[in-house]
């Protein structure tokens, strides 16, 4: 009888030690879990890169998207100034040609247009609308707008061994560009009439 009432005490005591350890090796595997994790989310402020850029900071967001403060205002873009310094662009229009009056887009959809809508809708222009240049290649029920009175931006696509170009002619800006060059002759045009 004694041996079975040692047996079980020891039974216990083994039981006890063996949840004790487990306890313990719960409790160091939470909390190097938790130190891990709180040194890792530490370094995610890293992961966005800052630039300078005529005296404006551009900080890219892990989206890969630029932001800016400038004139008292946000700007989120595609590409930053640096990236665009390969594009010449001679414009004699500022933001302030812009503030309050309308600006139509022609033939131009998708990235840039939204690029373009997203930072002077709401805040500098009046309204953005689809319109066209002349009657015979307007598609729809769209205004026919005239660059001599109208802010208008006309993208178009380059085709065959046509140059990527951005230009103005009266208060039109000239966008012809590869789909994929697009957004950055958008930018280009946006950092232009802020002054950058």
């Amino acid at each position: 009888m004694f041996i079975i009432m040692r047996s079980l005490v020891h039974k216990k005591d083994n039981t006890k030690r063996n949840q004790i350890l487990l306890g313990g090796f719960l409790i160091l595997v939470m909390l190097f879990s938790t130190l891990g994790y709180a040194l890792s989310g530490r370094g995610e402020g890293d992961k966005n890169k800052k630039i300078e850029y005529n005296g404006i900071e551009f900080i890219q967001d892990t989206s890969g998207y630029w932001y800016s403060q400038i004139q008292g205002y946000e700007f989120i873009t595609k590409y930053n100034p640096e990236e665009l310094e390969d594009i010449s662009f001679l414009n004699t229009l500022s933001i302030n040609d812009y503030s309050n009056k309308p600006l139509y887009f022609v033939g131009g959809a998708g990235e840039p247009v939204s690029e373009i809508d997203r930072n002077l809708r709401e805040r500098f222009v009046l309204r953005t609308r689809e319109a066209c240049l002349n009657e015979e290649d307007c598609e729809g029920d769209l205004p026919i707008k005239n660059c001599s009175v109208d802010n208008m931006i006309t993208i178009n696509e380059a085709l065959g061994n046509q140059t990527e170009t951005i230009y103005q002619e009266e208060k039109c800006i000239f966008i012809i560009a590869s789909y994929a060059n697009q957004t950055r002759y958008a930018d280009k045009f946006l950092f232009d009439i802020l002054g950058l």
